[in-house]
């Protein structure tokens, strides 16, 4: 592409970049850097023929891009303070196990601790980036389909492609991208070890976008 041509595609979707980098924290012109880029490979992939609208199309993209780029950077930000939180979570929900005789909800650990929910949730999901099984390929539901907060043509196309997955496979990635759960709470409920759920969400992953 010409340079004016990036300028000119750049601008004609800035609203929908800037939409899509304020979901996620840090800098916004950062973000929306990293956002062009991925505006730029969503159009050299994009074929008209496939009778998706272009910005249907492009927002998967764009959402990765930022995606990846926000989780390469929480990598390195990992602090011994957020260690520390991780470890009194995973005391806490042992405890209320115990407890109750059965799974905490995240609100009940956080409320157990007197943090807010989004910490919790900020700090396992941190965390859990490390544990993940070496062979994982990186690739995330989010690199697949966007977020929750996805266009109605992207819906439709999401409702399809879990349609045509197995049972087990669509309850994966519903208990894991709907319902917030962790890998290692998916493990405790199906009876298996975390590397084998993270095995199986790559490959279900790996399904799901040849299917969008």
């Amino acid at each position: 592409m010409e340079r004016s041509e990036i300028r000119d595609l750049v601008i004609s979707n800035q609203n929908l970049i800037y939409s899509i980098a304020n979901k996620f924290r840090g800098d916004i012109e950062d973000l929306f850097q990293v956002g062009c880029i991925g505006l730029i490979k969503a159009f050299d992939n994009f074929d008209e023929r496939e009778g998706v609208k272009f910005t249907t199309y492009a927002y998967k993209y764009i959402y990765g891009e930022i995606y990846k780029y926000v989780i390469s950077n929480q990598r390195i930000k990992i602090t011994p303070e957020l260690v520390k939180l991780n470890g009194a979570i995973n005391k806490a929900h042992e405890f209320l196990c115990q407890q109750f005789k059965r799974e905490p909800s995240a609100i009940e650990v956080a409320n157990f601790l007197e943090i807010p929910i989004y910490k919790l949730l900020e700090t396992k999901n941190a965390m859990e980036v490390l544990s993940l099984d070496e062979e994982h390929d990186d690739m995330n539901f989010y690199d697949v389909v966007g977020d929750h907060d996805i266009v109605k043509d992207d819906v439709m196309l999401l409702e399809d492609a879990l349609q045509r997955l197995e049972p087990n496979e669509r309850e994966l990635i519903l208990k894991r991208y709907f319902y917030n759960m962790t890998q290692s709470e998916i493990a405790k409920e199906f009876g298996i070890n975390q590397v084998k759920v993270s095995r199986d969400e790559t490959k279900v992953l790996t399904k799901l976008r040849s299917y969008m």
